[in-house]
C-alpha cells in the first residue's frame, strides 16, 4: 500500500517546498472529523466540530481544484510535457467535480437540522473516511504523474 505524506514535490532547482498541500490538508481534516469522539449527552457538540472540519476540508479540496487549473500547475505541466499521459490527466481532472460534489454533500448532511445520534455520527464518519481514501488515491496518482514527467530520466539512469 502506498502512503503519501503530503511533503513530496519535485522542484528541478531544489527550491523550498511549501508544505501546505491542499490535498494533504483536506485528508488530515477528514481523518480528524471521522475520529471525533461522540458523547450522547452533547451530540450537537460533535455535529458542530464535524461540520467545521468537513467545511474546512471542502475549502482545501476547492483550493486544490483551483490550483490544478492554473497554467503553471503540476497537472498542466504533465499535460504539456507528456502527451502520452493525457488520458491519466483527464481522469484526474474528471475527479475534481466528483470531489467537490462529495465534499458539498458531506457538509450539507453535517449541517442538516434534526436529531444527531450515534448512527448519524457513524454514517457521516464513514463518508468522511471514504472521501479521504479517494483523495489519497487521487493524490498518489498525481504524484506518479509528476514523477513520470519530471524525474523519469533520473530513475532510468539508475
Amino acid at each position: 500500500m502506498t502512503v503519501y505524506s503530503g511533503t513530496f514535490a519535485s522542484t528541478p532547482d531544489a527550491t523550498a517546498v511549501d508544505l501546505k498541500d491542499p490535498l494533504a490538508e483536506a485528508r488530515e481534516k477528514l481523518r480528524q472529523a471521522a475520529r471525533l469522539p461522540f458523547h450522547a449527552h452533547q451530540p450537537h457538540s460533535w455535529q458542530t466540530s464535524f461540520r467545521q472540519l468537513v467545511a474546512d476540508a471542502r475549502i482545501d479540496v476547492r483550493r486544490h481544484i483551483w490550483t490544478a487549473a492554473l497554467p503553471d500547475s503540476p497537472l498542466n505541466e504533465v499535460e504539456n510535457r507528456e502527451p502520452r499521459l493525457l488520458s491519466k490527466v483527464g481522469v484526474q481532472r474528471e475527479e475534481h467535480e466528483s470531489f467537490a460534489a462529495r465534499a458539498d454533500e458531506l457538509v450539507d448532511e453535517a449541517s442538516a437540522p434534526g436529531e444527531v445520534d450515534i448512527w448519524k455520527m457513524i454514517e457521516l464518519g464513514e463518508k468522511a473516511i471514504l472521501l479521504e481514501m479517494a483523495l489519497a488515491r487521487h493524490h498518489n496518482r498525481l504524484m506518479q504523474l509528476v514523477y513520470e514527467t519530471t524525474l523519469r530520466d533520473l530513475g532510468e539512469a539508475g
